[in-house]
């Protein structure tokens, strides 16, 4: 696990501050980014873990913003003692405040849980918010148990395919809500953090599910 420096607060600290002011609103903001450019690796994502999940997996949703999955998860049959949600806002973790889960303050970059900790790790339009993206792969993969999924679906550097995704990209930087990922990058952080198969799966619109199963050896 790797400290913090005093240049990464500041940057992630800006990053949080701004989330912190997009709660109350981040839900429709984020239901217009799914509906143009996002919602198919959302899609892909979700379906990953609904294939993986069983009656005794731990997951940890990292960067769970208002909670939208693990309340779908919950809807589905999945017990509360499954699920561990964490995210550096504590605006944003308020909005889970009814779930009945495992809620944790932290950041990506420095999670506050031991190695091997999960079955299943998902990290969903989070880490292209952080200035250090690829030691947040690293710590997710740190808490990923041998024979574990990392899911992680991310704003991908894509070529946009018609207007909407111009649209979305234009509005994104505007924003500065986050940045546009190389997927291969990413895949390749994915390889060198832990022994594992990475696929895409595949996604319309500028945004990617990347999912890496973790060797048991």
């Amino acid at each position: 696990m790797r400290p913090v420096t005093n240049a990464m607060a500041y940057h992630d600290d800006r990053a949080i501050r701004l989330y912190d002011r997009l709660a109350p609103v981040y839900d429709r903001l984020h239901r217009r980014w799914l509906w143009f450019s996002g919602g198919e690796a959302q899609a892909a994502l979700e379906a990953a873990v609904r294939v993986e999940i069983g009656p005794d997996s731990q997951l940890l949703d990292a960067g769970c913003g208002t909670g939208r999955f693990a309340r779908r998860l919950l809807s589905e049959g999945v017990m509360p003692k499954q699920i561990t949600l964490l995210d550096p806002s504590r605006p944003m973790l308020a909005r889970c405040a009814d779930l009945p889960v495992q809620k944790t303050h932290g950041r990506l970059e420095v999670l506050p849980f031991s190695n091997a900790s999960f079955d299943i790790v998902t990290c969903a339009w989070a880490i292209e918010t952080l200035p250090e993206p690829y030691d947040a792969v690293d710590e997710l993969a740190r808490v990923l148990r041998p024979g574990g999924l990392l899911c992680l679906t991310f704003c991908a550097d894509k070529p946009p395919q018609g207007c909407a995704d111009w649209i979305m990209r234009k509005r994104l930087s505007c924003r500065n809500t986050g940045r546009f990922l190389d997927i291969d990058v990413i895949r390749t952080r994915m390889t060198q953090a832990m022994p594992c198969d990475v696929r895409l799966l595949p996604s319309a619109g500028v945004a990617a599910t990347l999912i890496a199963r973790r060797h048991r050896d």
